[in-house]
Parts: structure tokens; sequence; C-alpha cells
């Protein structure tokens, strides 16, 4: 999708949306205000076939000229960002559903907000509903494939907001870009596959910086947690990681880690049916870093970042590593084994330590799909966040907030710590069902050591089994647009 500015009425796209708002008969926007169209909207406006509704559309089809939508914005006291975004993805979805590929927008002047949170509501909507997951069609698709809105007019956008658009596009890439990655299927997107697209950013944004631990390269650095994980797998586990130097003159240096299990059966501790039809997603932390990663380069920020991805499956065979048994980790820490279905913040574990040990990053942010606990805790309305330092999680709350895709700080109490205690080894990898998430993330901070540290556990975000809003169904890119906002205002 495309945006171009626009100051006078559309002259080549196939139809302009016009905002009303809400009262009781709906009332056009003053800013978009038109009197070649009033003719033809005040007849449905008459009757009441629109109400100015938030996120109601109406397509009217005048006998000469472009098509005409009706879009409702709903009271104009109640607008914000996040309703722009919602009301705008409807005018996307009714494009495509018209297969539209053209369309013009006429930009409100809200003036209780900024312009900037105008035009990213508008845009972000307009951009994040712009997707279709089509890689696996075949047959079903020759007839009537689905069409995405190419190119969209901004009639009364400043010079400010149309960049801001622009900006949002690039950002909206990187989203798409990760939906992608979590969407292929799991004999796909190996650890191999994500070891070559780490190589292809790379190749694409000079200021990214490859480099890969294969098995061997684990084993010499006795990640002993990355390789019990990967013992019943017939693909070789690797450690990724990507440097991006946006500010080379700066000391500061912030990791992003995130789980990159491609698949996850739960090893011997075999999850139920109907558990693991979903787990190609288990690749959604990954799926988060490699996003952030396109998008600092696309946009080039002046950060600097590591991104590291511990990737391999958790397969089962006879060589699958056993509960009850125990394993070290990098940090040389010993670990019981109490289900394999924890898998995660082992191949995690490893990965913060050697990242901690080796970069000195200011600053460490994970992103997992880690735990069932976290969805019955808060739905997939919220992340969990979990961090040991105040500042930072303040940080990613606001962004969280500014981009709607919001976190919640859980309590890091030390009691939790103490359901990890084992009687054969240094710690369990499970605290039990209570409190599943507090224990899981009591767990990853042990390996960290004073370094200021953030979790996030997007296990009930990530994936969704519906699509909702400009949500779409399965993969949704959570996390990317939180980070690259994050560090635009590091």
């Amino acid at each position: 999708m495309d945006f171009i500015s626009q100051k006078t009425s559309p002259n080549s796209s196939e139809i302009i949306y016009i905002p009303f708002w809400k009262g009781k008969e709906a009332k056009v926007e003053e800013a978009c205000d038109n009197s070649s169209f009033k003719n033809e909207y005040n007849a449905p406006i008459k009757v009441g076939d629109f109400k100015g509704k938030e996120g109601e559309i109406l397509i009217l089809y005048p006998s000469k000229g472009i098509r005409i939508g009706l879009v409702g914005l709903g009271e104009k006291d109640k607008i914000t960002t996040e309703k722009l975004r919602r009301i705008y993805s409807n005018v996307t979805k009714s494009a495509i559903n018209k297969k539209i590929k053209e369309i013009t927008v006429l930009v409100p002047t809200i003036s209780h907000l900024l312009e900037e949170a105008t035009i990213n509501g508008i845009s972000e909507g307009l951009l994040l509903a712009n997707y279709h997951y089509l890689l696996l069609k075949n047959d079903s698709i020759k007839e009537e494939k689905p069409t995405l809105v190419q190119v969209v007019h901004l009639i009364g956008a400043s010079k400010k907001q149309l960049s801001l658009a622009q900006k949002n596009q690039v950002v909206a890439q990187a989203v798409y870009f990760t939906r992608d990655l979590v969407n292929g299927n799991a004999d796909d997107v190996t650890p191999q596959h994500l070891c070559e697209v780490a190589k292809e950013l790379a190749k694409d944004y000079p200021k990214i910086k490859t480099k890969i631990l294969d098995k061997k390269q684990i084993e010499k650095e006795k990640m002993g947690l990355i390789l019990a994980v990967n013992k019943g797998s017939p693909r070789d586990p690797a450690l990724i990681l990507m440097e991006y130097r946006g500010n080379p003159k700066s000391k500061e240096l912030t990791a992003i880690v995130g789980k990159g299990i491609t698949f996850d059966t739960g090893g011997l501790n075999l999850k139920p049916h109907g558990s693991m039809d979903t787990m190609k997603c288990d690749m959604g932390g990954a799926g988060v870093v490699f996003g952030t990663m396109k998008a600092l380069a696309s946009l080039g920020l002046k950060v600097n970042v590591i991104g590291v991805v511990p990737t391999t499956e958790n397969s089962i065979d006879g060589n699958s590593y056993k509960p009850g048994d125990v394993y070290k980790s990098f940090l040389g820490k010993t670990i019981e084994i109490v289900d394999t279905d924890a898998e995660g913040r082992l191949v995690l574990a490893d990965a913060l330590a050697y990242t901690v040990q080796n970069y000195k990053p200011s600053q460490i942010i994970d992103f997992a799909t880690l735990t069932g606990a976290i969805q019955i805790a808060l739905g997939s309305e919220a992340s969990g966040l979990f961090s040991n330092n105040d500042a930072l999680a303040n940080s990613l709350m606001r962004s969280g907030s500014e981009t709607f895709e919001r976190l919640w700080r859980m309590p890091m109490y030390e009691e939790y710590r103490d359901l990890l205690k084992s009687d054969i080894a240094d710690m369990k990898n499970v605290g039990g069902r209570p409190g599943g998430a507090i224990s899981a993330a009591h767990f990853l901070q042990e390996f960290v050591n004073k370094t200021p540290w953030a979790h996030c556990d997007i296990a009930a975000t990530a994936f969704l089994s519906e699509g909702k809003r400009y949500l779409p169904k399965y993969a949704t890119g959570v996390g990317v647009r939180l980070m690259t906002d994050f560090f635009e205002n590091l």
C-alpha cells in the first residue's frame, strides 16, 4: 500500500471515503465537506440508512463518477487514535471486499488530537488490515484471488502527515514479514530457514551483521539447555545473532531475544489432542526479533541493537531429553527437567546468558510464546510484562499504550522463585500450575545477572484463533510496532 497526497478531489481512484460524525443526523467532518458530493450522501442520511456510528461503512453508487464510501467516526468527543485504527481498518476491509485497489481518503481535522495521532490511527488501520496469507493456497484462489489495496490518496494531509503515513507503511511491511514467518509451514520455516532469513537481512541492509552459531559451536560453548531441547529433532539447532549498528558512536546496546521453537510437540510430555496443531507459532518471539530488525534497518533508526534467536524444534524420538533428568546450562546452573513441554525457557536461558556475557548489553528484552498461564491470566487483549527494572518496564508500557500492543506488568515477588527449588539440581524448569507465567519469568531472570531486563509473554497475543479489528486470524505480528516505537523513543 502506497500513500500519495492530494489537495483536490480524486481523479483516478475508484472510491472516495468521506468521514462523518454521529449525531441526531450524521454530519460530515467540516474539513472534508465537499459540495460536489452532498446530493449523493444527503439522501441515505435523511432516511437513516447511515448514522455515522463508529466503524459504520456505507458504499454509494452515483449515476456518474466514482463510488463514495461514507465512514462513521462515532461521537466526536470520544474519538481516539485507537478508534481511528479500528474505523479505518473497516475502510480497507470494505475496499478488499469490493476488489478495489486504489482508494481516496479524506483526512479529517480532529481538534483534540494532534495531527500525528490522527494520521497514525488512519494509516495504521488501513495498513494492518491490508493483509492476506496466500502462500499455501493453490487451486482455491485460481478463480478468485483476493485483492489488496495498493494505493491510497490522502486528501487534506499535510506534508508531515504524509511522511508519517509512509513511515507507518515501512513498519507495516515488517509486521507482514513477521506474520508470514509465523504463518509458514513448520516443515518450511525450520531453524535452517531462519538462519537463511537472517543472512538475507544482512544482504539487504548493510548495517545488519549476521553471525550464526551452528550445533558444533553451540556444543563448544556448552549451551546444554539448547542441546537438550534439540535432542529429539533430526534438524540441528542454531543461535542466530543479528547486530544492527545505527549509532556507532554510542556505547549503548539493547538486546532483543526471541524464542525460536519452530515446532513444539511437547517432547516426551507430549501435548494432548487439540493443543499441537498451532505449534508452528511457537517461534512468534523470533518473529518479533526478525520484524523489528527489518523495521529498524528500513527506517535507519539511530540505535544499536543485537537481535538474538535461539532456534530448534522440540520434537520427539528415542533421543528426546527426559523428564527427571538434569542438564547443565551455559552458565553452569543445573536444571531438573520436570516437563519437556517447558522448553522455551530452556533455550532462552542459554541465549540470554550468552548475550549478557558476550555483548554486555545496556538492557535486554525477550519475547516468547512462553506459557498458557498468561492466556488464563490476561486473555488475548494484552501481553504479560515481567521486569527487574522499573524504567525499562515503564518505557515498554508507554510504547504498548501508544501502539495498542498493550502490556500488563505482572508481579515478580521473590516467593514465586521458591517454586523452582529442586532437590537434585540448582533449579527445576517448572514451578507448577499456580502462577505458572510468573515462575517461568523467574526462571529466565536467573540468566540475566543484574542487566536491566524485561520479558514479554506473547503466548495469547501472537496467534489468534479468530481475527479481530485490524488483526488477522492466526499470526498477528504483535511486538514489532511496539518495539519500533520503543526504539524511536529510546
